[in-house]
């Protein structure tokens, strides 16, 4: 695991070699091992290096045996082996025994076509100084993020915005409309971030920069097609093939390795699979809270799974005062972003260093699976569109208005409230605001007018645009994990475990993202996935063959942050302290009196708003950091 730079200069001139080391030490967390450049003519390519996989000879950049194609790498190639054996079969001579040599030999025999052997994560740029050009690669799921800038003189990229922003003379120009997205969503979703001179890789994609140009190319996207029924049997059996060996793949370190165990279905069979294909106790990690928070704590369905599998354990406790934590967090994301479970995924990943380098985690099982009550309420919403007007617009809500929020920060209530006020909405719009935190209509109430007036008739929604194009022929659930893996997972969940591991030279891999585990899911029908009120149906079927049924069919916890107590309790002054009318001020965006409104309902327990506090509190210690500066 590494972070990756580089630019390209049009116009020849002498470049200063401090700007890439410049950029590299703004990532000395993601690689604090290793530092390795290549610098021809215009050219610039830097790195540091996180040792995973060949510790003594797998220094970067590396060449290919005239040294006319140079990389760098970020991630890991879980089939190195199988394709290394294959290119010096052909005739490929290698010097390491790493698996980033791989990428220049195989580019060597296919071109750019060699993104499509490589099976894991990664973000990697070839620089071939015969056709001077650049390739820039993102894996299929976009668990590893590459970012890039472009003017008429030169082409900036790196793992993370801070790199680009060590560029000298770079500004910092923020865009409206990712402005807008951000409080809808938490999180600003590719290709933009919250700058909009600084754009993303989407996932799946290569970025190809030759003679001042760029070219976006799609190399891969999941195809959501049902194929002939078959036997459920049949379908666990394959579905569990695959998932050994996803698991078996991502067991290859050089570096001691464990796994983050929350409690859930999805870890727990990782857990189960990787300690009985290593033959001794795994080393596992869970994260809890103080008492008063057991709504959210999942330690106890943890321990049941450790203990079965006799794994080394350890458990970890985030405490109330989050305020020292925040303010260390914002700065590993370069940008806002509001997904509060950043909080003990923090603690969590902090903790986990101190006894290994890589750690396997569970993500991905819900977006593939069907995991969310909104998926649910996304099917059930077909259905509930047949009833008649009068009652989907008129007596239902009107009766779910009236029903109280929990004040103890159970959601089901608020989901409720906000199936019965989109569901006759057009498909758009209808997902748009089942999800959204901020709906079109509340951030009126948020920005001030001349903020509004710069995003002018942009709606959120529209994000999802491009994606629906591909979604005609989908079943109903389908469309939303397929709509589900291009944004929630790759802009927030990833972003998130990548920052998060990251910010402590942690190394996390994600069995579940497989790309051949997400190509079989996509082809099971809907009834496998979800059926009738049981959520990830299949996963839980092959979940019983490891785990205890009681926490197997338990109700879904989640990764959360008990914030609705926390606002209500310890937090209080932290929140108006950040929330005060002078911050507000200063920063000239927001309607005080709206935040003042939600702020004190909240307080008070009238009303649940601790997703919308927090996203404001994120984006001011943001902004401040960012253009304020004290």
């Amino acid at each position: 695991m590494c972070g990756i730079n580089g630019f390209i200069l049009q116009n020849p001139q002498i470049v200063d070699p401090g700007i890439i080391r410049a950029m590299n030490r703004s990532l000395l967390h993601r690689g604090p091992d290793e530092e390795g450049i290549y610098e021809k003519r215009n050219v610039t390519l830097g790195m540091r290096r996180l040792k995973i996989i060949d510790m003594a000879t797998g220094q970067q950049p590396i060449y290919n045996e005239d040294r006319s194609i140079v990389t760098v790498f970020n991630g890991e190639i879980y089939n190195y082996k199988e394709l290394r054996k294959d290119l010096e079969a052909k005739g490929h001579r290698f010097i390491t025994q790493s698996d980033t040599e791989v990428i220049v030999h195989q580019y060597e025999e296919v071109g750019d076509r060699c993104v499509e052997y490589f099976r894991g994560m990664f973000a990697f740029a070839i620089w071939d100084d015969k056709k001077r050009r650049l390739i820039i690669a993102r894996d299929r799921l976009g668990i590893k993020q590459i970012y890039y800038y472009h003017d008429d003189n030169k082409f900036i990229f790196s793992s993370e915005i801070k790199g680009i922003f060590n560029f000298p003379n770079i500004e910092k120009k923020m865009d409206p409309t990712s402005l807008s997205d951000y409080f809808s969503f938490l999180y600003v979703p590719s290709p933009k971030t919250i700058y909009s001179n600084i754009l993303q890789i989407p996932a799946g994609h290569l970025l190809i920069y030759s003679n001042g140009n760029i070219e976006l190319r799609k190399y891969w996207d999941v195809e959501y097609r049902e194929e002939k029924v078959r036997k459920e049997e049949e379908y666990i059996e394959e579905l569990l093939d695959l998932l050994k060996e996803a698991v078996r793949l991502r067991l290859i370190s050089d570096v001691p390795l464990g796994a983050f165990l929350s409690g859930g279905v999805d870890s727990g069979i990782i857990v189960a699979l990787m300690s009985q294909m290593m033959g001794l106790p795994a080393e596992t990690f869970s994260i809890g809270y103080p008492a008063g928070s057991e709504t959210y704590d999942e330690r106890k369905y943890a321990k049941a799974v450790s203990e079965q599998y006799n794994t080394h354990h350890h458990e970890f406790v985030v405490k109330h005062d989050i305020a020292d934590v925040t303010e260390k967090i914002i700065p590993y994301f370069d940008q806002p972003f509001a997904d509060a479970s950043a909080i003990p995924n923090y603690y969590l990943c902090k903790e986990t260093k101190n006894y290994v380098t890589v750690a396997l985690s569970g993500l991905g099982g819900d977006e593939l699976a069907g995991g969310y009550e909104r998926y649910l309420g996304y099917i059930i919403g077909d259905h509930y569109q047949a009833l008649p007007d009068g009652l989907i617009k008129g007596i239902i809500p009107s009766i779910i208005r009236r029903v109280p929020d929990s004040r103890k920060g159970n959601h089901f209530i608020r989901r409720l409230k906000k199936f019965v006020e989109v569901e006759y909405l057009g498909e758009e719009d209808r997902y748009f605001n089942l999800i959204a935190k901020y709906g079109e209509l509340e951030k009126r109430n948020l920005f001030l007018p001349d903020i509004l007036e710069t995003i002018g008739s942009y709606k959120s929604c529209k994000v999802f645009s491009n994606y629906l194009e591909n979604t005609e022929n989908m079943n109903p659930l389908d469309k939303v994990l397929y709509l589900d893996l291009k944004t929630y997972l790759v802009d927030d969940l990833l972003v998130l475990t990548d920052r998060m591991s990251m910010a402590h030279s942690l190394e996390a891999r994600v069995p579940f993202l497989d790309h051949k585990l997400v190509e079989f899911f996509a082809t099971l029908p809907p009834s496998i996935k979800i059926r009738g009120w049981k959520k990830k149906y299949i996963l839980k079927k092959v979940a019983e063959r490891y785990l205890p049924k009681d926490t197997i069919y338990r109700p879904k916890m989640g990764f959360s942050v008990p914030l609705v107590l926390w606002f209500r309790e310890n937090l209080q002054e932290y929140v108006r302290e950040v929330l005060s009318d002078s911050m507000l001020s200063e920063i000239g965006m927001f309607n005080k009196q709206y935040i003042n409104s939600i702020v004190e309902r909240h307080l008070s327990a009238a009303d649940n708003y601790d997703e919308k506090i927090w996203s404001i509190i994120v984006f001011v210690l943001w902004y401040k950091k960012t253009f304020l500066r004290h």
